[in-house]
């Protein structure tokens, strides 16, 4: 939890973040609409025990920042207010694991070739070293499916062939896709940190420990052709994803990435059809992409986590034989 904590008149956390001293009482409110639901209008007080109605001051939405300390959530005339949290959560990501490269070296060559550098933290790569570094996704090829349904497929403008953009869904066009050093991809990956298009592209991180590059100012000035920049409306998505993981109520449990390398832990029902929908996406490239997305569909989220890992196992059998 973080050091700064909005509850409600029961007590209630409705959210908690880490101060940076780079969100502000204005960003703040965005973050809260986002996580809450109520029919009131409502404002944000100073919590105190000790006073009437349990506030002190009124906190404005404006550009000054909130100090580490616990506020409490009211109607704008500072009486109780009946409220709930959104049911929404932040889609599950997958960390990136460079043991296809058939399937990444069309969007991974073109983000080497357009970016310098970390483009969060400024690092350049230097003779052509790419070691410490990584492709990221701004929105996850896993999700495919919501990624066409937000119509993001029209929006994007990179006139390089569909073969270079991962297919008719372009998920894999350099627009949705930004060079960052290995950690920051892995923090970028779990919504640890993300990037305000609409206050100046400022890095944010929602948890601490990342002093080093908060508040900086994302590298894109470099890309002078807006076909090839990454998306606004991209950033947004993921930016949001940060707040819903780390903002909404005393935030999610941390997404456990050990199971990527070797075991395959599917006790937890929510992360066992995305588990196998990323693992069916690396099996093998080319027309066998539409099979294993239709068969993916016929996984009922009641299977157990064993039947998910039988159908994965019957699969990749079939792949080899065939």
């Amino acid at each position: 939890m973080g050091d700064i904590i909005l509850r409600d008149f029961d007590g209630n956390t409705l959210s908690s973040f880490w101060r940076y001293g780079f969100v502000t009482w204005e960003l703040f409110y965005d973050c809260i609409r986002t996580i809450i639901f109520t029919s009131d209008d409502w404002a944000i007080f100073e919590y105190d025990e000790n006073a009437p109605g349990k506030h002190g001051t009124f906190c404005s939405p404006s550009d000054d920042l909130p100090k580490p300390r616990l506020y409490i959530l009211l109607r704008p005339d500072g009486t109780p207010i009946r409220v709930g949290l959104t049911a929404l959560s932040a889609r599950h990501r997958h960390p990136t694991v460079f043991n296809t490269p058939a399937r990444t070296d069309h969007y991974r060559r073109r983000v080497f070739v357009r970016d310098p550098c970390c483009l969060i933290s400024g690092q350049r790569v230097v003779g052509g070293d790419y070691s410490r570094f990584k492709a990221a996704h701004i929105f996850p090829h896993a999700q495919v499916k919501i990624w066409t349904s937000k119509g993001f497929p029209s929006r994007i403008t990179d006139p390089a062939p569909l073969g270079q953009q991962g297919g008719r869904t372009k998920i894999d066009s350099i627009q949705n896709v930004l060079l960052l050093r290995s950690d920051l991809h892995d923090a970028w990956d779990n919504y640890k940190i993300a990037v305000n298009p609409d206050k100046g592209y400022t890095v944010i991180a929602f948890v601490p420990g990342y002093e080093d590059i908060v508040g900086r100012t994302l590298m894109l000035n470099h890309i002078a052709d807006l076909n090839l920049r990454p998306l606004d409306d991209l950033f947004r998505d993921h930016f949001t994803q940060g707040v819903l993981r780390n903002m909404k109520g005393a935030a999610e449990p941390t997404w456990d990435y050990g199971y990527v390398f070797g075991g395959m832990d599917l006790s937890r029902q929510d992360l066992g059809e995305f588990e196998v929908a990323c693992r069916l996406h690396s099996l093998r490239p080319g027309p066998l992409d539409d099979i294993f997305r239709d068969h993916f569909t016929q996984v009922s989220p009641r299977q157990t986590g064993l039947e998910i890992r039988k159908t994965v196992v019957r699969i990749r059998v079939w792949t080899l034989r065939s």
